[in-house]
């Protein structure tokens, strides 16, 4: 069996370490999200910035001017930082000045100088334009973003080189190339010994390229695999990858192994949606299987575990925008828009959008979230209402 070798093994992890830890690579595992979410600074503040990079916003200056406001916000809210925050706003546009992010509807950035801090993120997904100023960074939009998009990691196949691309918050970015060995055609080789040494040439390509998907799909926390392979090579690929890997597999595409990431991007599209929807069904249908015992469906109660903070997988259709309220007490939330929330006496404040809070809460008690998007899941999820939830206990 071929695996990679050592050198090969070694440049492979390296790799990987070098483009998820570069500014702008669109890699949020959950310990780089915890890593964030820890960070404190006693002496200076951290300054979070998340900026729309829609097309509308990269119009001239439109980007720059909105750019403009938060910062005077953020240094308006710094107290007796407001020199510190001022510095770090200008590290900012200074880095967006040097180049905006080619691709993508949306930034994020981490930065506090003092702690040696400067992350920039960017998102397919449209982030919300906004500011914060505290002594750790806030990351929940980013730990939303990744609940809300699956990690895939595609494989492209062939004889002469392998190539490997990671698919997360709607981009697709290439993270390594494994080049095949060369075939040396001589004129002392039959054409029976050149067909058997070409077969075995590609048998070893298939399994160095399994064991190569094996530390990539480990390292990037891949949740699935698409793969696009020649037909005489797809068994020996596949045979080749370990249990937790094969399991990640959710299919195939077809795709030129020569093509650009927006190429891969398109082509997997179709197999990627496919794998979501199926997800939010099989979601779904525990949901229906375990209503008696461990699970809930309609808002009042999804609501009602999330106050509890039983939750452990909440799920709600991800365009509804539901009116409800807030408990000043207690912090819970209702389908009440006002009064008095009968639990603590609390006075309910109004809130236009129940459902973001929600997803909030979720979040805050480390549960995923089922993001229902799709016509098959939209099906599954309607005779519930909109939302319900798997629970803990």
């Amino acid at each position: 069996m071929s695996n990679l070798s050592p050198d090969d093994r070694d440049a492979l992890l390296k790799e990987l370490r070098r483009r998820t830890t570069s500014p702008g690579f669109h890699f949020l595992s959950a310990d780089h999200l915890s890593r964030l979410n820890e960070a404190r600074s006693a002496d200076a503040p951290i300054v979070s910035l998340y900026l729309e990079m829609t097309p509308e916003a990269r119009l001239g200056t439109t980007w720059s001017t909105v750019l403009k406001d938060l910062c005077e916000r953020a240094v308006a809210d710094a107290g007796d930082h407001k020199a510190a925050v001022k510095r770090e706003c200008e590290r900012i546009q200074e880095a967006l000045e040097a180049g905006l992010p080619r691709t993508g509807r949306g930034v994020a950035f981490f930065a506090c100088e003092s702690q040696g801090l400067f992350e920039q993120i960017g998102t397919a997904v449209t982030l919300p334009n906004a500011v914060h100023v505290d002594d750790n960074p806030y990351v929940r939009p980013l730990a939303r973003v990744r609940d809300e998009n699956d990690r895939f990691v595609l494989a492209l196949l062939s004889m002469h080189k392998s190539r490997f691309f990671f698919s997360q918050i709607g981009l697709v970015e290439e993270v390594y190339e494994l080049e095949g060995e060369e075939f040396a055609v001589t004129d002392l080789v039959s054409k029976d010994q050149k067909q058997d040494r070409k077969a075995e040439l590609r048998r070893q390509q298939a399994q160095r390229s399994a064991h190569a998907l094996e530390l990539i799909a480990k390292t990037l926390e891949a949740r699935h695999v698409l793969y696009s392979a020649p037909a005489d090579m797809e068994a020996d690929f596949l045979d080749k990858l370990d249990q937790a890997t094969r399991q990640k597999v959710a299919g195939n595409f077809p795709c030129d192994t020569n093509a650009t990431s927006s190429e891969v991007a398109d082509a997997a599209e179709a197999a990627q949606r496919a794998v979501e929807e199926k997800e939010e069904v099989e979601t779904l249908g525990k949901v229906q299987e375990l209503l008696s015992s461990r699970a809930v469906a309609g808002l009042d109660d999804t609501l009602d575990m999330l106050n509890q903070q039983r939750v452990m997988t909440l799920v709600v259709d991800g365009d509804q925008t539901i009116a409800g309220g807030v408990d000043s007490e207690s912090g819970m939330l209702t389908t009440q828009t006002e009064g008095t929330y009968e639990a603590t006496g609390g006075n309910v404040k109004p809130v236009s959008d129940l459902v973001e809070l929600m997803l909030d809460k979720a979040m805050e008690q480390g549960a995923s979230l089922e993001l229902v998007h799709s016509h098959a899941g939209r099906e599954a999820l309607a005779p519930h209402g909109p939302a319900a939830a798997l629970l803990r206990f």
